[in-house]
């Protein structure tokens, strides 16, 4: 049931038709607070967003010049923290690494007990040059050749003149860039 409640308008003002104020009261009257079952399906959709995007997805940005000219300074980008549950990280790959209190966002190109060596701009894994289909920027030094232990990767940027990073151990990885 919907009460009908005018006023008396103002003198100054235009005359207002009751019919005018139905709807708003309609809609007040009809409205009824949120069930407890629909509040707690919506938190607990938050939580399980909240939980998946800071422990399982991880949204990082770009910081400095390493990853040029694939990954751009300050372009944001997602950890997926579960890619290597199945299986190991594969040359190629864009990871996340946790280094001391740093974070590193690299790319690997040495796998467990390979060798690693760089011929001006040219890197050479057990004797072969690395065929890498993405852009690079070449390296500028020279490095020593190094064997990789069987629990260690190495890693660089795409950059290769500004990044320096070598081997480290599986457990420095958290997962594989998405974009």
């Amino acid at each position: 049931m919907v009460l009908e409640v005018c006023s008396a308008p103002a003198p100054t003002a235009p005359p207002v038709a009751c019919a005018e104020f139905l709807p708003v009261l309609a809609i007040a009257v009809r409205r009824r607070p949120v069930s407890r079952r629909v509040l707690l399906t919506v938190l607990g959709l938050c939580a399980f967003i909240y939980a998946f995007t800071h422990w399982f997805l991880w949204p990082v940005r770009i910081s400095g010049e390493s990853m040029a000219p694939n990954y751009e300074d300050g372009q944001p980008t997602v950890i997926n923290r579960l890619a290597y549950l199945a299986h190991n990280p594969q040359r190629g790959d864009v990871v996340g690494l946790h280094v001391g209190n740093e974070f590193y966002l690299k790319r690997i190109i040495g796998l467990p007990g390979e060798r690693i060596e760089f011929h001006r701009d040219t890197v050479v894994v057990n004797g072969r040059p690395l065929k890498e289909p993405y852009p690079v920027r070449p390296l500028l030094w020279k490095l020593a050749p190094m064997l990789l232990g069987e629990n260690d990767y190495y890693v660089m940027g795409d950059n290769r003149a500004m990044s320096k990073l070598g081997p480290v151990p599986r457990e420095k990885i958290i997962g594989k860039s998405l974009f």
